[in-house]
Formats: structure tokens, sequence, C-alpha cells
């Protein structure tokens, strides 16, 4: 268990980016390793317009989101903890890029969408927002290996009842290397294909490959890009994380209330036909009426994974490496036990539809 225990690195003196160029009203930035120079994503809890932190505990459900998924055979993105004595939210969690910006990209879902429908605007068209609809996404570009990707992450947000998985919290990572290399030569190069990257050469390596899918030229996609599926992240809208200290407590009096806080959880991923949001699992069912094989999978994986001391175990010590002087930072007792209680009873709800 030792190996997916969160670390605590203290970044008070590493160089910090501001990132502004990333979705959502989580407070973040890029912060730079010292020695290495790679680049770290740091996120703290949601922030109100005025400033206010909304979920204190909510970048704590992220990363104990990150250590379940991993103990369960989820392809996470690692997330730890991370101390920043010179910003506003002190602690929050900390995740290494998973892109190189000289080779890669992150694509997220949000370009494939717009590519497939010009009409679909992801702010005012959210009953839009269905799990066909991605579908048909990947499948325009000839993604359609990526479906299985995208019910994976589904089983993985009903196991911790995410209510976020919008647009941009998933998405596919391009390696656009070889591009770089086809710009600077004719030789062995289809013709047509030359012209059409040479048109573009002015432009940034990233902006190359959003014009290329938004100008559907998904066979030049297919043939001149390697690409993989993003590891799952951003996933802190989970896990009690918006309910006050009271309201946990009385959760843990009431299983009824637990019960129900389950049942009612929804999904951001639509299903076409119903313009309501689905219920978690009622998108599970669904999905195993008609991917079955692949859906069955991923919840079978869970069930030979999953033991129920080593969730507890998890959970218990996510803070363990916070040095003592920063007690007050830790989670309480309660919501470590809520989170508990959540997550093992969603896995024990999911396993009965094998």
């Amino acid at each position: 268990m030792d190996n997916i225990r969160a670390t605590f690195t203290n970044i008070s003196d590493w160089h910090k980016n501001i990132h502004y160029n990333t979705g959502g009203t989580r407070s973040k930035y890029i912060a730079l390793h010292p020695e290495t120079n790679e680049e770290y994503f740091f996120k703290g809890s949601k922030e109100t317009p005025t400033g206010e932190i909304r979920y204190p505990t909510e970048f704590w459900s992220e990363i104990v989101s990150s250590k379940i998924g991993q103990f369960l055979g989820f392809p996470m993105l690692d997330y730890n903890i991370a101390y920043d004595s010179k910003h506003k939210q002190k602690l929050g969690c900390i995740s290494k890029s998973m892109i190189n910006n000289s080779i890669n990209q992150l694509i997220e879902g949000k370009s494939y969408l717009t590519s497939f429908d010009e009409n679909y605007n992801s702010e005012i068209d959210k009953k839009k927002y269905t799990f066909q609809l991605i579908n048909n996404s990947l499948i325009k570009v000839h993604f359609e290996n990526y479906i299985n990707n995208i019910i994976e992450i589904i089983v993985f947000d009903s196991i911790i009842g995410n209510s976020d998985r919008h647009q941009e919290n998933w998405g596919v990572i391009l390696d656009y290397s070889y591009i770089k290399k086809l710009l600077n030569t004719e030789n062995k190069i289809d013709k047509g294909i030359f012209r059409y990257f040479k048109k573009l050469k002015r432009l940034f390596i990233a902006k190359i490959i959003r014009r290329v899918i938004e100008e559907k030229e998904t066979d030049i996609l297919v043939k001149m890009i390697n690409s993989s599926f993003a590891p799952i992240y951003d996933s802190g809208c989970c896990l009690g994380r918006e309910h006050t200290d009271e309201k946990v407590l009385k959760m843990l009096t009431d299983t009824q209330m637990i019960e129900a806080y389950i049942r009612k959880g929804e999904s951001e991923i639509h299903w076409e036909g119903n313009l309501k949001k689905r219920k978690h699992f009622e998108l599970i069912e669904l999905l195993l009426d008609n991917y079955p094989t692949e859906t069955k999978k991923y919840i079978e994986r869970v069930k030979e994974n999953y033991n129920s001391e080593s969730i507890k175990e998890i959970i218990e010590n996510i803070d363990i490496n916070v040095p003592t002087d920063l007690i007050n930072f830790k989670l309480s007792e309660t919501r470590k036990q809520l989170m508990f209680k959540l997550v093992t009873l969603r896995i024990e709800k999911l396993i009965q539809y094998l």
C-alpha cells in the first residue's frame, strides 16, 4: 500500500506560472520542479467570484479519488499533497503534467465535440452532452477505440460519485513530434499532406493539431499523429466534498440519508433521448444494455481488486505525511468515515450488476 500513499511536497520556493488557459473555478497554477524543470499543476479548492473558498476539502477528494482509482486498477493521473506558504490556499493537490509541450498536447473532449457538431456550445447545450455525442465525435476522428475509455471513466465516476465529468475533464494526448519533422522536409512525404501542413507552418504546433480537428481533416489526423487516451484526471467533485462538517456528522448517523445521497448522485454525461441528467447507476445500467462486454470487463476488474480494509487504509492514511505543524489542514476523522462509507457502498452496489 505504500506505493500509493500520498506524498507531501513543499513547493513554496518553486517557480510559479499562473495558468490562465485552464477552465474551471479551482485555484490553480503551474509550478516548475527546481531540479528537473518539469511542470506540475497545483490545485486548491473551488473559489467563488468573490474569493471565498467554497469547498475547502475538495482537493482532498481529488487525492483520495486518485489513490482509490489506482488501487482498483484504473489509469489515474497521480495526485499528491503540496504546500505553498505564499499561496492563499496553502495546502492543495499536485500532479505532474501528463504532457511534454515539445512533443505532445492534450486535446480535451470539447474540441472533438465541436468538430463533430459545429453548432454545439458546451456552455448552453449541456443537455446535448450525451454519451452518444461523445461516441459519434470520437468515431468521426477515427478514435472509436477510445469509446472503451469513456465507459471506463463512467464506471470509475460511479464509484466516487463524480458529478462533474464535463467536456474538459477527459481528452486524448496527441503526439506531434512527427509533424515537426514534416514541416522541415518534403522527402518521401505525400505532397497533398505536406502542402496542408506547410500552409499551417506559421502556427504553433498545438494550434496545428486543433486546426486539423476543426477542418475535419481526420485522415491526416490518423496518418500523421500518434495518440493515447489521457489518464483519468480532475475528479474532485465527489465523496461529499460539498457538505459542511455538520452535514457529514448527520449523514454518519443516518443510513437512509447516505443511501439516498448515493441513489440520487448524477453524472454530468447525459444519455440520448432524455433531457435530464442520468443517475450514476442508471448510466451503468444503460451501458450494460448497450455495451455489456466492455462494461462488465471494468466492473469485473473492480470486483477482483476490491478489498474494503485496503480502501479504509488508503483513506485513513491519506494525510499521514502532512507535518504536525499543518495538522489543521488534515482531513477530519468524520470525513474519512463518510468517504469510506460512500466508496464501499458504491462499489458493492456496482458489483451487484455482475
